[in-house]
Formats: structure tokens, C-alpha cells, sequence
């Protein structure tokens, strides 16, 4: 029950914002709110273990894509660069921004996510390299670089001017960052 109660405030906070009520995932669920609060004491609770649901997913899935070494480099890559929460459906993008305006504890534990998953990349993109697969590059600065891309993309308002969704904006900046921004045998005078 107590999996099912997450999942379903889960698709209540991904359809409300972080204003969703504990009425309505009873309602969703057809229990009493009495029985969610037998196992979560509050909605602060039933918020904060959603997100770490969500990164736990997140954390989940960027395992096993490191662990399937059979792929192709840069399918895992990519994969990697487009991780996102599978759980409970595609998360809306203002979603983040109400978790990053109204919850900062619990964004705090989004960022950290963000920020091993640099540490991640860059291990995986050196990796590549001793493969010759990737460029010699310096990959701390290629994983902080897409960090800070991401961030700038997550954005809703840029998502909102620019008619794109936090998905479709991250893979453009990944297929910038995998094929780069010139076009192939061209004179670069």
C-alpha cells in the first residue's frame, strides 16, 4: 500500500504542482486519507519521499546503463545524458521549477543527483578516451559544462519562449555535444 500511496501522489504532483492534496490522492486510490497518513505522517513526507523516488529511479537506471557494457558507447551516452525519473510517467517541466522554488531542501537533493552525475559522466567519457572512442578533451569541464547547459535549459520560462519541453531542449544539447557544431570536411577558414 505504501508504494501504491507514493506512485499515486507521484502522478498527483506531476498533474498539480506541489500543491496537490492528500484528499485527492485518497480519492485517486479510494482510501481514506486517514490510511495514507498510517504511512505517511504528512505531506511534506509524502513530497520529500516522491523526489527521492524519483532520484532513486534516476540512480537506477544510470547503473544499469553503465553496467551494459554490450551497448554501443554512444547509445549509453545518450541514454545517460537523457536520464529522467520512468516511474510515474514523463515529469512536466514546471513541476521542477515549483519542487526548486517551493521545496529547497528537496531541491538541494536534485542538484546533488545532477552533480554525481558529472562525476559520472566525466569517469565514463574518460573511459571513452582510453577506448579512443571520445577526443582527448578535459572531461570535468565537458560533464560541468552539460550540467550547467541543463540548468540553464530547465528553465521554464526559455522551455515556455522557445516552445520545447525539458526533454526535446536536452536532446538538441545532446546532439550538440555528441556531433558538435561544425559541419564535417568543411574549409574552417
Amino acid at each position: 500500500m505504501k508504494e501504491k500511496i507514493l506512485l499515486a501522489a507521484a502522478i498527483e504532483m506531476n498533474y498539480r504542482g506541489i500543491k496537490f492534496t492528500i484528499d485527492q490522492v485518497a480519492e485517486k486510490l479510494g482510501i481514506s486519507k486517514k490510511t495514507i497518513y498510517q504511512y505517511y505522517p504528512s505531506k511534506d513526507v509524502l513530497i520529500t519521499e516522491v523526489v527521492a523516488m524519483a532520484l532513486a529511479d534516476v540512480e537506477e537506471q544510470a547503473s544499469e546503463i553503465l553496467a551494459d557494457t554490450e551497448r554501443d558507447f554512444v547509445e549509453r551516452i545518450k541514454d545517460l545524458m537523457l536520464l529522467e525519473p520512468k516511474k510515474f510517467g514523463k515529469t512536466n517541466d514546471w513541476v521542477m521549477e515549483d519542487i526548486k522554488r517551493h521545496r529547497p531542501r528537496d531541491w538541494e537533493k536534485i542538484e546533488k543527483l545532477k552533480y554525481n552525475q558529472t562525476i559520472i559522466l566525466s569517469e565514463f567519457l574518460e573511459d571513452g578516451i582510453a577506448r579512443g572512442i571520445v577526443a582527448e578533451m578535459n572531461t570535468k569541464v565537458a560533464a560541468r559544462l552539460l550540467l550547467g547547459a541543463c540548468r540553464e535549459l530547465s528553465q521554464y520560462d526559455f522551455l515556455v519562449e522557445n516552445k520545447l519541453d525539458f526533454m526535446q531542449a536536452r536532446k538538441l544539447l545532446t546532439d550538440i555535444f555528441l556531433n558538435g557544431i561544425l559541419k564535417g570536411n568543411t574549409d574552417h577558414k
